[in-house]
């Protein structure tokens, strides 16, 4: 994974493909937005004798390396679960690296990204590069323990289960109409989510339910060093000269992890 750091300098600035997250945020966006290309690296493919052109986020799943900067919707989590079953098929032992970067998503979107997580018969290392909020915040925390890490300034919002807004055929929400029966339901099926959650940060995190229910009664924010000593991760990633006088097996160099 040492190559993963000049892959992901091309690829940062860009989203990967797949249909644009539904959230508030892009509604209220009145500009238009000029289209991007995915940029494009070569490859050469086994057995042939020139190499190829090929997507950056192609040639990233090739080495194991998932970029997620995009907030988690029902289409991006499809595509995740699509690239992780392949990479099953492919090689059920080698690990597989996930970067992030996300602001969000629909928990139930995430929560299904997370089973498949567990059902794969390899390992996971996960990265917080920047901010990882709500459910990409427990995507991190689920990789393999010893392997997930951040960066310097990362950050984490832990946030609790809401009612998803409903969108119209423009992205915009627009209002749900209910009675009082299946507001009762929504709000149950919003309070069951947070239990899975909470149960998945006291596995990850070695912290009870108890005490993690005092935590969430409101969201918070957490940075590196928090979330390392949170449980959240289990390195910083930085580099090697700040390293000194650093808690051995606290800290490891770079953003290349082997």
């Amino acid at each position: 994974f040492l190559r993963a750091s000049a892959m992901l300098v091309a690829a940062a600035a860009l989203a990967p493909p797949g249909a644009q997250a539904r959230s508030c945020r892009a509604s209220r966006l009145s500009a238009p937005v000029a289209m991007r290309s995915t940029p494009k690296v070569p490859y050469k493919f086994p057995g042939m004798d020139e190499a190829t052109w090929i997507s950056i986020y192609s040639r990233m799943y090739r080495e194991r390396i998932l970029l997620l900067s995009q907030d988690i919707d029902d289409d991006f989590a499809n595509q995740m679960i699509a690239t992780l079953l392949y990479l099953e098929s492919e090689d059920s032992k080698s690990p597989a690296a996930m970067y992030f970067n996300v602001g969000g998503g629909v928990m139930k979107a995430g929560l299904a990204v997370h089973d498949t997580m567990r059902m794969m018969p390899y390992e996971f290392q996960t990265v917080n590069m920047g901010m990882c909020a709500q459910v990409a915040a427990f995507l991190v925390a689920a990789g393999t323990k010893g392997k997930r890490f951040a960066l310097p300034n990362a950050r984490f919002r832990m946030e609790n289960p809401t009612i998803e807004p409903m969108y119209d055929n423009e992205g915009k929400p627009r209002t749900r109409i209910m009675q009082a029966t299946e507001m009762r339901l929504e709000v149950a099926e919003v309070l069951r989510d947070k239990r899975r959650v909470l149960e998945g940060f006291s596995s990850a995190t070695g912290r009870s339910a108890e005490q993690l229910e005092q935590d969430f009664k409101r969201d918070f924010y957490l940075d590196a060093n928090e979330a390392l000593q949170y449980g959240l991760v289990d390195r910083l990633l930085l580099p090697g000269a700040k390293r000194e006088g650093a808690e051995k097996g606290k800290i490891s160099p770079g953003v290349g992890i082997g």
